[in-house]
């Protein structure tokens, strides 16, 4: 008599089951490590705002230039001083004309670039102000352009119509009276014409438009260019850098770097990109200006003492920096 077995192929399927999903586990795992997505990515280098809280000695002074041409003369230079412990960036706008000193060299910022180049600026910055300003960023208009473009566009509030005014030549006809009879003759009129290079009110703009902004030739004097300048500068900081990944922060970086006359190197991103990641995370509007003032000698700008030591009290500066 043959006994019947039960089949068991329940069991089996079961088994291939589990293989399969350990299987797909362990790809995915592999797949994972190679090929991180953007988020893994970012996670890796994320700040725990729980556990983590810039030094008190961290800090980042530094000269920001514009020039026209790459190998050209910086006729723009702004301060920029950056406290991640305070979650604070200040940008002081300065006239090209400050007058500085250097190692005993004497001259504005425009003749200590000229004649011995942006390190010099940086030197002068520091011996002039108190306190150390360790490196520079050189933009000329292209590489300004592709970094504001990169970042996104820049939000600026134009408080009245900027108008340039031309005088244009029109024909006008008229009819006048020749020997008692109506004649229709044609003259030349000239008249004021003016147009609007930047209307009033809030504003996005592009690299180019931004760059054209900032270097017009406003008429309202110094004081007011440099409160453009700064004021663009605060806004785009605000605005812009909020909230980035990792891989944007490295991507402006490497912009800088790569693109601009620059003392920085990629390992000193690295180096600061802990607390950088931390104020975007976590500042809200951290960005102000300031506009020094002083008074005019012999074509130099010099700065008031006392405007002095508001830079040194908006850039946090306390004794044991002084230099």
């Amino acid at each position: 008599m043959k006994v019947r077995r039960k089949s068991n192929w329940y069991i089996y399927v079961i088994t291939l089951i589990i293989s399969f999903a350990l299987l797909g586990f362990f790809v995915s795992s592999i797949w994972d490590s190679l090929f991180p997505t953007e988020k893994d990515a970012d996670s890796a280098y994320s700040v725990n705002n729980a556990d983590f809280r810039p030094s008190a000695d961290i800090k980042m002074n530094f000269i920001v230039m514009l020039a026209e041409m790459k190998a050209g003369v910086p006729d723009y230079y702004m301060l920029a001083s950056y406290t991640p412990r305070s979650e604070s960036v200040v940008f002081v706008p300065l006239p090209e004309n400050t007058r500085v000193s250097y190692k005993g060299n004497v001259g504005s910022l425009y003749e200590m670039y000229s004649n011995l180049g942006a390190e010099a600026v940086t030197g002068a910055v520091t011996e002039t102000l108190g306190f150390e300003c360790s490196d520079y960023i050189k933009f000329d208009r292209l590489s300004f352009i592709d970094f504001v473009d990169l970042t996104g566009e820049v939000y600026v509030n134009i408080p009245a119509d900027i108008k340039e005014s031309r005088i244009e030549t029109f024909l006008e006809s008229e009819i006048i009276e020749v020997d008692g009879e109506e004649q229709e003759v044609t003259k030349t009129v000239k008249k004021k014409v003016e147009d609007i290079i930047f209307p009033a009110g809030a504003q996005y703009f592009d690299g180019e438009t931004l760059y054209s902004y900032i270097t017009y030739d406003f008429g309202k004097g110094v004081d007011y260019t440099l409160a453009v300048q700064g004021a663009a500068a605060m806004n785009m900081l605000n605005r812009n850098f909020r909230d980035l990944s990792s891989t944007e922060l490295q991507s402006y970086a490497e912009k800088i770097i790569n693109s601009t006359e620059t003392g920085f190197m990629f390992s000193d991103y690295v180096e600061y990109q802990p607390v950088l990641q931390y104020t975007t995370e976590n500042s809200i509007n951290p960005c102000e200006y300031y506009i020094p003032y002083g008074e005019t000698e012999g074509g130099y700008f010099i700065l008031n003492p006392n405007s002095v030591q508001t830079i040194r009290d908006r850039c946090g500066i306390v004794a044991e920096e002084e230099k």
